[in-house]
């Protein structure tokens, strides 16, 4: 009876719940979080493989050598990346209308983000110059290099300020997910020091992956401000983000600007090709505003055929481009779907000015008057 090692077993199962977790989020948001939710899973599964290789070289350095070296490089230069995208995710669920956390938040990111640029640049310098600060093979062996130590005392420590940003600007997360998203870097915390303690076993990676894992099913896979057909914002979370853009936009002096969008004629998809050819049309047009849109912008459907933008664009030529953007990407879609010829949008735009100090009802209200108008217009035509 063959026995595995420890860490090939526990690499797998990290493996194949990395794996599942891809496929899964894939199908859910395709708001900036799940973008970045997936960032921190595609890099941990980079690491976990690169990691993989690295043991398999070391196992048979006669044979596979070049894989130690390649995937060890890997792991070296890019691991302190898992912190930063794991600080970008957190991001995600701050109120952005808290705008006197922005500045220390801002601190915490430029010192990751320093940390894993010096740490790409190091690691390059003594690869190419095979200086061995970190780490060497010599006849076929690994080694630590002199440098080693620090490094991994750094890592530590921003793994640890990962766990004190979370706490720190804790008041500065959204309500509905203060207590999940801590599990993330406490997990991630957990991971790095059983690392210290079993050196053959990759826990790091196993303990990001576990935190990833509970914040997807707590709210990832099931969140309340999500639509579940397109993975946009539902109404519920439209109605928060744009209460948060006037709260920033009031204490910040930033306008910003709130596009209707309504489908012209979408029942004639649903009477002439059915109606799971009309959940695929608003599944593509939602692909369609997040492809045009940046990825700051709020996407949201507002209820059956109706979306809304919340965009940082205020310059009307700028907004009057990217609805023509979208009229354009939707007679691509008819022509493809065969949807019937009059399918089209109705749009209304309303730049929010914040020395007006407009309430998001009556903000709203003014948006839904210009969409309705404009698809008046379209109906007389």
């Amino acid at each position: 009876m063959i026995a595995l090692e420890g860490w090939l077993v526990l690499n797998f199962y990290t493996v194949f719940l990395i794996t599942l977790l891809l496929i899964f989020q894939s199908k859910g948001s395709k708001m900036i979080r799940g973008r970045k939710y997936s960032a921190i899973l595609i890099l941990t599964l980079i690491l976990l493989i690169s990691e993989s290789l690295g043991r398999a070289g070391e196992a048979y350095p006669d044979k596979y050598l070049i894989l130690a070296e390649v995937g060890y490089f890997v792991i070296y230069a890019l691991d302190p990346l898992d912190i930063l995208f794991a600080v970008n995710y957190i991001d995600c669920w701050m109120d952005e209308s808290n705008t006197k956390s922005k500045m220390g938040r801002n601190i915490f990111r430029w010192a990751f983000q320093i940390f894993a640029i010096i740490n790409l640049i190091l690691v390059l310098v003594s690869t190419i110059g095979r200086f061995d600060w970190f780490y060497y093979f010599q006849d076929g062996v690994y080694y630590r290099g002199p440098l080693y130590l620090i490094r991994a005392l750094f890592l530590i420590l921003f793994i640890i300020l990962l766990v004190v940003y979370s706490i720190l600007f804790r008041n500065s997360i959204m309500n509905d997910y203060k207590n999940t998203i801590l599990f993330l870097p406490i997990f991630s915390v957990l991971g790095a020091i059983l690392q210290v303690f079993i050196s053959n076993m990759s826990t790091t990676y196993a303990g990001i992956s576990l935190g990833c894992l509970v914040v997807y099913f707590f709210f990832q896979s099931k969140d309340v401000n999500l639509d579940y057909l397109t993975g946009v914002l539902n109404r519920r979370g439209l109605d928060i983000r744009l209460q948060e853009k006037i709260k920033a936009s009031a204490a910040s002096g930033r306008d910003f600007t709130a596009i209707m969008i309504d489908v012209d004629n979408f029942k004639a998809i649903n009477d002439t090709l059915g109606h799971s050819a009309g959940d695929r049309a608003i599944k593509d047009i939602a692909d369609v505003l997040v492809d045009i849109f940046d990825q700051e912008d709020s996407i949201g459907r507002f209820g059956g055929d109706e979306f809304c933008v919340i965009t940082e664009i205020i310059n009307p030529t700028d907004i009057h481009e990217r609805i023509g953007e979208i009229r354009d990407e939707i007679a691509v879609l008819r022509r493809r779907r065969g949807w019937p010829r009059h399918v089209d949008i109705s749009c209304g735009y309303e730049i929010y000015d914040h020395t007006k100090q407009l309430s998001t009802k009556k903000f709203a209200e003014i948006i839904d008057e210009k969409m309705y108008a404009e698809k008046e217009q379209h109906h007389r035509m």
